[in-house]
């Protein structure tokens, strides 16, 4: 393809700016951006200046007017996903949509009829699933790596100070509050490995002093055919933390996902203490192994985060009409599961009243 594929950025928020915007200008052989826009025009030309960017517009219809965009990267909150991506779809434009997909499932089959209808891509950013880690995990499983898969669970922490202790952020008014943010990440974990979630439940509690807020820590149970996912979120400590256990009937993965790790771990017996002392072994060898290959990775510049990955499939998805590496059908299932776990929450805890 002579020409490159030319983008436009919908939201100039933190995500954008520290993730979007870096794996396109990354993919410089392929893609060209040429436009921003966001309804606070000094954000927008801040990303502008930041990164080189020709135009800047304060509304979707203005750029779409004034520029011949192939991709639409749409980073504004969920609630705005449907009617952005059916715009910029009816104008011929593929779609890359930040996580979760939308707040609903109708708005999801809105963007999915829109993008059948016109024949154009639309992949939603489920970015964990790219990282190092969880695409290592992935092929083992696959390769019965550990035996049949039994169960997962994960733990995310988001620091407090960033998050349930900001009085005003937006992210307080989705469905479920702050697991409407970040619950989809869990869900499309755990659905990479259940793939089907028949029946949920939800605990919630509150330790901290925020009266905007119901709750700061949750812990849901996702209940598939064959394996269950046992998802922690808390919100009380004032640091980030991401881990995934995955299960097998022969052994087991231990993922850290703040290092960028994989512990593979055998089938084990015995309680002996050379069986001790031999897995401690084996998880500090394979701990450091794996800081030199990352320590390698960053230095040479082969290191890539899941954003990085993600955008860079889904422009070769557009340049070889594949499908693109996350598809809408995907993006909707994890909004039915959030639809679960949202409903779920209110019948046991009612809905908030403020």
């Amino acid at each position: 393809m002579a020409d490159k594929l030319k983008v436009g950025i919908v939201g100039c928020g933190a995500v954008a700016v520290k993730r979007h915007i870096p794996g396109f200008t990354r993919l410089k052989k392929d893609v060209v951006l040429q436009a921003v826009c966001d309804r606070n025009e000094d954000l927008a030309k801040e990303a502008a200046r930041k990164y080189g960017i020709p135009k800047t517009y304060q509304s979707l219809s203005q750029m779409l007017s004034g520029e011949s965009l192939d991709i639409v990267d749409i980073c504004t909150p969920p609630q705005t996903h449907a009617p952005l991506a059916i715009e910029a779809l009816e104008r011929g434009c593929h779609i890359l949509l930040e996580k979760p997909m939308a707040l609903t499932t109708t708005d999801c089959d809105q963007m999915l009829d829109a993008s059948r209808k016109y024949e154009r891509k639309l992949c939603i950013v489920h970015n964990v699933l790219f990282h190092p880690p969880l695409l290592k995990a992935r092929n083992l499983v696959a390769e019965g790596a550990i035996g049949d898969f039994t169960g997962m669970r994960i733990f995310l922490s988001d620091p407090r100070d960033e998050m349930i202790m900001r009085k005003d952020y937006w992210i307080h008014k989705l469905p479920g509050g702050l697991i409407g943010e970040t619950g989809p990440h869990p869900v499309y974990i755990s659905l990479a490995f259940l793939d089907k979630v028949n029946n949920v439940d939800i605990y919630a509690k509150k330790f901290l002093e925020h009266p905007w807020a119901p709750f700061d820590e949750f812990r849901i149970e996702l209940e598939g055919e064959k394996a269950v996912s046992s998802i922690a979120i808390s919100y009380t400590s004032n640091r980030y933390t991401a881990y995934v256990d995955i299960l097998g009937t022969e052994g087991a993965l231990h993922l850290d996902l703040q290092s960028m790790l994989v512990i593979r771990q055998g089938a084990k017996t015995s309680l002996s203490p050379w069986s001790l002392v031999s897995t401690s072994l084996g998880s500090v060898s394979q701990t450091i192994t794996g800081l030199l290959a990352n320590s390698f990775k960053v230095a040479t510049g082969r290191f890539r985060l899941g954003h990085d990955t993600v955008i860079e499939m889904f422009v070769n998805s557009i340049l070889s009409d594949t499908q693109p590496p996350v598809t809408g059908e995907e993006g909707r299932e994890v909004v039915r599961v959030m639809e679960m776990i949202v409903e779920k929450l209110y019948r046991k805890y009612g809905r908030p009243t403020t």
